[in-house]
């Protein structure tokens, strides 16, 4: 900066000296480039940002998955299967995100996907599918606090095995035929209850969690898995309370 304010001053201080008309016009041509020149030195400071929580539930990557942006590796990129990290943040705009199966190099991607991120934005991002069906789903963390006594679940259906799901707590239906790869939301008193899932319109639950919510909690909640398997990608409820 010292060196750029030096740099506009001398055309003036020249300019005083010779008293010439045409020097004059010289140096407002001058401190119009250079003031340009220091302002385009300063762009990253001015660019906004993004937060982006990075999910893995991809059932078919059993050493885990590489996130990797714009085409290139990323250093922070590993998700183990549905294990909870932290919010990275990149700059705002068109972010090209896709997943490899660890250690695959140049393989095919599981899913790729171009997504917009707004200015001081906050996403989750969720990986799942199966080989062949890999898809990736953003949403945006515009939660708000519930009132005291209460807690906010946003759920979403994630696993493939489910193509429409109801969920339900304490046997109450609370949501209903929740389309795969897209989040409901609901309010539930704070404290200890069971929260199930079903295929829609059947009785038996595919899946069930016993639950403890905190008052004033905002929680992620997701099916995840496979109705097939029997490790720890079979047909599950999975959470985390929103960091």
């Amino acid at each position: 900066m010292n060196f750029c304010f030096n740099l506009l001053l001398c055309p003036y201080l020249y300019s005083m000296r010779c008293n010439a008309f045409p020097m004059k016009y010289f140096s407002l041509i001058l401190l119009a480039i250079i003031l340009s020149s220091c302002l385009e030195g300063d762009d990253d400071s001015f660019r906004r940002k993004s937060d982006v929580l990075f999910v893995n539930v991809y059932n078919d990557a059993v050493n885990g998955i590489e996130f990797r942006v714009d085409d290139i590796e990323w250093a922070y990129g590993y998700r183990s299967y549905d294990t909870l990290d932290v919010y990275h943040t990149f700059y705002s705009g068109d972010v090209a995100f896709s997943a490899f199966v660890a250690g695959s190099g140049s393989g095919q991607a599981i899913a790729s996907v171009s997504q917009t991120l707004n200015g001081g934005g906050k996403y989750t991002a969720f990986l799942t599918g199966k080989s062949g069906d890999g898809n990736m789903l953003f949403l945006p963390d515009t939660l708000n606090q519930p009132a005291s006594g209460k807690a906010l679940i946003r759920f979403v259906n994630l696993s493939p095995d489910l193509s429409k799901a109801d969920i339900k707590v304490a046997d109450s239906s609370t949501i209903s035929s929740l389309d795969y790869l897209t989040a409901g939301y609901m309010s539930i008193d704070s404290g200890a209850t069971v929260i199930r899932t079903y295929r829609a319109g059947e009785a038996d639950a595919s899946a069930a969690l016993n639950f403890k919510a905190v008052s004033r909690g905002i929680y992620t909640m997701y099916t995840k898995g496979l109705a097939s398997r029997t490790g720890k990608d079979s047909l599950a409820i999975s959470y985390f309370l929103q960091p």
